[in-house]
């Protein structure tokens, strides 16, 4: 079920805010677009091919910025992208709605979690964020913790219809393999390689509302045009995750009650 012209002008200021304040981080935004579209009476099976494309635009111009001032290694990133296969699996299950449900919220409050705990985080000693080039021992450590990570983070954000960048972001920092410019631009990457896998999979099984997609991609489309210049400029990526921490815990709240807790 779409929604009405009135809503969509209710929501737009939603989906731009959303974009903007993601992207400025290097996120797609797919989980709050996911509790928006579902918390307005937007079907949950119809929710996840429109979150995955809003996810390619914001992820993907992100990307593009912050790799324009230099952020961004194609060899750092690498081992992540074992997501790839795993998210377009993913997005080919269908599963009952109440399951779906509970996965959604897991994996709500899960990122929630990981992005309060990063953002209280404003030291760090990371000496492969800061090297031009990766040696081949660090290549090594950071391949052993990739390939499996990015292939669990790829399994769940296909099934749930996002990126798996809120996770990434969070677990790079902590880990001390990133600072925070360096994750956001690996982290909109992964989001942008893993949200075309996903949606090639939940395209096959889930319909695709133009109708509904076509406004919404246009709205974050300009929030994420902005949003992604200052966050690779300017703005305080720790206070910002602190934010998007607060936001994702409340979408999992608000769906917690309308699909578990209501019958």
């Amino acid at each position: 079920m779409g929604i009405s012209e009135t809503t969509l002008i209710y929501i737009a200021p939603l989906f731009f805010g959303v974009s903007f304040i993601y992207s400025s981080v290097g996120f797609g935004g797919g989980s709050s677009y996911i509790a928006i579209l579902v918390l307005f009476g937007v079907s949950l099976f119809t929710v996840p091919p429109i979150a995955l494309v809003l996810n390619i635009i914001v992820a993907g111009i992100a990307m593009i910025n912050f790799a324009r001032l230099g952020h961004l290694s194609l060899k750092f990133a690498l081992p992540f992208l074992s997501s790839v296969p795993f998210a377009y699996f993913a997005g080919t299950i269908i599963l009952p709605a109440q399951q779906l449900a509970l996965i959604f919220v897991v994996a709500l409050f899960a990122a929630s979690a990981a992005l309060l705990v990063s953002g209280k985080r404003n030291r760090f000693n990371v000496v492969q964020a800061k090297a031009k080039e990766l040696r081949l021992d660090q290549m090594k450590k950071i391949a052993l913790i990739g390939i499996p990570a990015g292939a669990a983070m790829g399994l769940v954000a296909g099934i749930v219809g996002i990126g798996g960048g809120i996770w990434l972001s969070p677990l790079l920092i902590l880990t001390g393999m990133a600072d925070p410019k360096r994750a956001a631009a690996t982290s909109s990457l992964f989001i942008l390689a893993n949200s075309i896998s996903g949606f090639f999979g939940q395209s096959i099984s889930k319909p695709v509302d133009l109708s509904l997609l076509v406004p919404l991609a246009i709205i974050v489309l300009a929030g994420a045009l902005i949003g992604s210049r200052f966050g690779a400029v300017k703005l305080d990526h720790d206070k910002i995750r602190m934010i998007v921490g607060a936001v994702v815990a409340v979408a999992g709240i608000n769906l917690m009650f309308k699909f578990l807790l209501v019958r």
